[in-house]
């Protein structure tokens, strides 16, 4: 996720000339230093942000856990939350590591920061700045997207708490005997039956283009969600292709 700290980062590097095709033209020491120093805070900054994201994370993983732990009031409802927490907790460690590495992204930074200040190649040390300020942004970006994932599953678990397990379609009612010496002809018919989705748009449902589809991602096909935990044999919260090719 980039901030607008980073953008006036870009706005300053094109100033002096070390992005694009014009990074290709030797800058000065003093114009090097400027971009290691702008590309070191845009760093911090994406590691701040990435930071945030993770405690969000950790916390929506610790209201599904809460949530799962309370009880659900159906069996179904509890297999769903125990899923959907499991897949908080996943996305929250996910979280946690992009973070980590956006912060070690951003000690990077600093630590060309400083060899641009001091080294005799401060061009050189610029180019590792502006390397680990963008590596810092995209494990920023991982950290916000594993940060949603975790939100949408605490909000799945919750749901599924409250989940009510659907009612049994009720036997139609016997035609009574008519009293009558003639001939009589019995007739029946079947119990209303109810008749899942089981097909889907896996492309449509699968909104982060991960190649998997988590809990919440399936939330509208009511089938697939009671379903969930059967179809997805790895136990890992997220269903792939392989695992929906029996379930299709």
């Amino acid at each position: 996720m980039k901030t607008t700290k980073h953008a006036l980062t870009f706005g300053l590097l094109v100033a002096v000339g070390l992005t694009g095709t014009a990074f290709a033209q030797t800058p000065s020491k003093v114009e090097a230093k400027l971009a290691a120093t702008v590309e070191a805070e845009a760093a911090i900054a994406e590691a701040n942000a990435a930071r945030a994201e993770a405690e969000k994370a950790q916390e929506a993983a610790k209201v599904a856990a809460e949530a799962r732990d309370a009880g659900a009031v159906s069996a179904t409802g509890a297999a769903t939350a125990e899923a959907t927490a499991h897949e908080a907790g996943h996305a929250s460690v996910n979280a946690n590591a992009a973070a980590n590495e956006a912060v070690n992204a951003a000690a990077a930074a600093q630590g060309a920061h400083t060899a641009a200040d001091d080294g005799a190649n401060p061009v050189a040390a610029a180019v590792e700045a502006r390397e680990a300020a963008s590596a810092a942004g995209q494990a920023s970006a991982e950290a916000a997207d594993a940060s949603i994932t975790a939100q949408q599953a605490a909000e799945a678990t919750v749901e599924a708490t409250m989940a009510q397990d659907p009612a049994a379609a009720p036997m139609p009612a016997s035609a009574p005997m008519a009293n009558t010496s003639a001939e009589v002809q019995v007739t029946s018919s079947p119990p209303d039956s109810v008749v899942g989705e089981y097909k889907i748009d896996f492309a449509a449902l699968d909104k982060n283009g991960d190649g998997n589809l988590s809990r919440a991602e399936v939330k509208s096909n009511a089938t697939l969600t009671m379903e969930f935990r059967a179809v997805d044999h790895d136990r890992n919260g997220r269903l792939s292709k392989d695992e929906l090719k029996g379930w299709m």
